[in-house]
């Protein structure tokens, strides 16, 4: 018979009655998660579709021999990188509502004896870069992952946890596709430069705002990708080996 739980003073549940609660949480938490995977990949679309359809126009405009079209090259480049800004900065907010699941799941797997080896835990410290092997055998890297893999499970997902709230669990790949950005705006504005100047005489009304302005805005920009802005959008990171090292002595030390 499964002993009598006090939750509150008026409220009783058995081991069982637990356990199923625990797997109803995990079970609408993933469902959660998957909610905000469709909801990413239907933005991912509709951006897809609105990049292409403003590239086609800017090519279209560019073999044409009309001149009034090369106004509208200049707006079809712009258009296209606030395109590639909003998706980065809305996909950073999407990634990080995803990762506020991941603490509740970590909780309730332990909770429920779920093996460490298909848990979410084991996925997201390889995504930590936990795994990664060192640059050098004994090294300070070699010996803080080492004292990571020594803890038990529950200390394990402590850590974890602390990583989460400090906004160092890992990129998974949004910096890849950060970068691909940054470039591919770089791209864009070199070529806007060379367009304006090929042009001189019908833009030089233009030619310091399209020029100097809004390049220092999207520099801006992007510059907020690399840059923790307190408060407003967050940036999932890898943690450094140093704040790696004192969140595995802060959760050592809360056992002491």
């Amino acid at each position: 018979m499964d002993e009598l739980i006090e939750i509150s003073p008026e409220i009783y549940q058995t081991n069982s009655d637990i356990r199923e609660n625990l797997r109803t949480i995990l079970e609408i938490t993933y469902e959660r998660c998957n909610q905000i995977k469709n909801i990413n990949n239907q933005v991912l679309a509709i951006l897809a579709a609105v990049f292409l359809g403003v590239f086609t126009l800017a090519i279209t405009f560019f073999t044409s021999t009309i001149t009034t079209n090369d106004f509208l090259i200049i707006i079809g480049i712009n258009a296209l990188i606030a395109t590639l800004l909003i998706w980065r900065y809305y996909s950073h907010i999407i990634d990080n509502e995803l990762v506020s699941c991941y603490k509740r799941i970590l909780y309730c797997e332990e909770k429920l004896d779920i093996p460490f080896e298909i848990s979410l835990a084991s996925w997201l410290e390889k995504n930590i870069e936990f795994e990664l092997p060192p640059p050098k055998k004994n090294s300070v890297e070699l010996l803080r992952k080492k004292k990571y893999f020594e803890l038990d499970r529950t200390k394990k997902n402590l850590v974890i946890q602390r990583l989460i709230e400090n906004n160092k669990c890992g990129y998974r790949f949004h910096n890849l596709w950060d970068k691909t950005t940054g470039y591919s705006i770089l791209v864009l504005l070199v070529y806007q430069l060379y367009f304006l100047l090929i042009n001189f005489n019908r833009f030089e009304y233009l030619f310091w705002t399209a020029a100097v302005y809004w390049p220092i805005a999207y520099d801006l920009a992007l510059w907020g990708l690399t840059k923790d802005i307190k408060n407003n959008i967050v940036i999932q990171r890898d943690p450094t080996n140093e704040e790696l090292e004192k969140i595995i002595d802060e959760v050592c030390n809360v056992e002491r």
